[in-house]
């Protein structure tokens, strides 16, 4: 069996299933002579991993064994613990907005994802699942697959559903169907994206007044802080000084997703105010409580929590460091995935077929001026 079709078979097993799986990553009781060793921490339940302190952070002492076991690590404490799903909630129904971060495509992430929606589900809660992976152009086609008036091949196809949507999102998505629940097609548009990033913030001016809700009503641009920061950091190897106008461009187009993203929950919280949400999203976009998250705090005030996505570096003895429990209020640690090119031959070719440029028309149907 491919790996593809292995997550397909555990997906669609979670997704029919009324009771929760048992936990991928369970340990043996820690021994007795081990408990009150202040280096050693470990949650209510015995079955768990035991968490021990390292130079630099922690260690799991279970392994990660293949790319569909995980580990939710609760790090809101000095003292981290292991938080098992099958046994308890781990205090996520504790807030009412849930990020979880994502590594895209990481067959233990979006089972991951799975789990902890089902599990929020499974307490009774109303919980609002929330996608960066549908546009918000694409909502009326959305709920009319939520209202069964079409198939699953329309959603997919006018949805623009991501190619990975039936293996990685379906689950949630069927669970949200099946309790009557809102699926938020959180998301701007790539095309108003894309023509951000080569445009500036001023070319979405250009868009027709029956697409200007398409994206967010406002737009917060600080040239200045953390994010701002760690993005042009990121774009520009490591340096945040002398910012092109290019890298500002690609900055403001990652604020048109991530203020859009902010807005879409708030207003299905608004329309929805006895829910709670469960938002998915690339983890640069919720990290450290930045991003989608930082825009959401903006514009109301509830109490949120990020799940941030750690590759640990050897899934035989999983360790985390004292800088990644600062990116989140959880930890979820999954398993390495391979470097995608090696040589530097393979790496030209890779170059052009995962940068290929898109053609938008960012006049958005506008008249040219004459």
């Amino acid at each position: 069996m491919t790996m593809l079709s292995a997550a397909m078979v555990a997906l669609s097993l979670i997704a029919c299933s009324s009771t929760l799986p048992i936990s991928l990553a369970q340990s043996s009781p820690s021994s007795q002579s081990n408990r009150n060793d202040p280096n050693l921490a470990r949650s209510s339940s015995h079955s768990q991993a035991t968490l021990t302190r390292t130079a630099n952070g922690w260690q799991s002492s279970t392994p990660l064994s293949n790319m569909f076991e995980f580990q939710l690590i609760d790090v809101r404490q000095d003292i981290p613990k292991a938080v098992h799903l099958g046994q308890e909630h781990g205090g996520l129904l504790d807030y009412n907005v849930v990020f979880i971060g994502e590594n895209h495509r990481h067959p233990g992430n979006h089972l991951a994802q799975t789990l902890i929606y089902q599990k929020m589900l499974s307490q009774g809660d109303r919980v609002i699942l929330s996608m960066e992976q549908f546009e918000r152009d694409t909502q009326a086609t959305l709920d009319a697959y939520l209202a069964g008036n079409i198939g699953e091949w329309a959603l997919r196809h006018y949805g623009r559903a991501w190619d990975n949507y039936r293996t990685s999102y379906r689950p949630m998505v069927e669970m949200a169907k099946k309790r009557g629940l809102p699926v938020i097609a959180a998301n701007a548009p790539k095309d108003t994206v894309v023509c951000t990033g080569r445009h500036g913030l001023d070319v979405l001016k250009k868009l027709p007044n029956n697409r200007k809700n398409q994206v967010a009503a406002s737009f917060y641009t600080p040239n200045h802080g953390a994010y701002f920061e760690k993005f042009t950091g990121a774009m520009s190897h490591g340096s945040s000084e002398n910012i092109s106008q290019r890298t500002l461009n690609s900055y403001h187009a990652q604020i048109v997703r991530d203020d859009t993203m902010a807005e879409s929950i708030h207003l299905a919280m608004q329309a929805n105010s006895s829910h709670k949400v469960v938002h998915l999203n690339g983890h640069f976009h919720s990290a450290s409580g930045l991003g989608t998250v930082e825009r959401l705090k903006r514009l109301r005030n509830d109490k949120l929590a990020v799940i941030q996505p750690v590759l640990v570096n050897n899934p035989e003895q999983p360790t985390f460091s004292e800088q990644d429990m600062e990116t989140g209020d959880y930890l979820l640690l999954i398993y390495p995935l391979s470097k995608e090119v090696i040589t530097d031959e393979n790496r030209q070719v890779w170059r052009k077929e995962v940068f290929k440029r898109s053609h938008p028309d960012c006049s958005f149907g506008s008249p040219s001026p004459s």
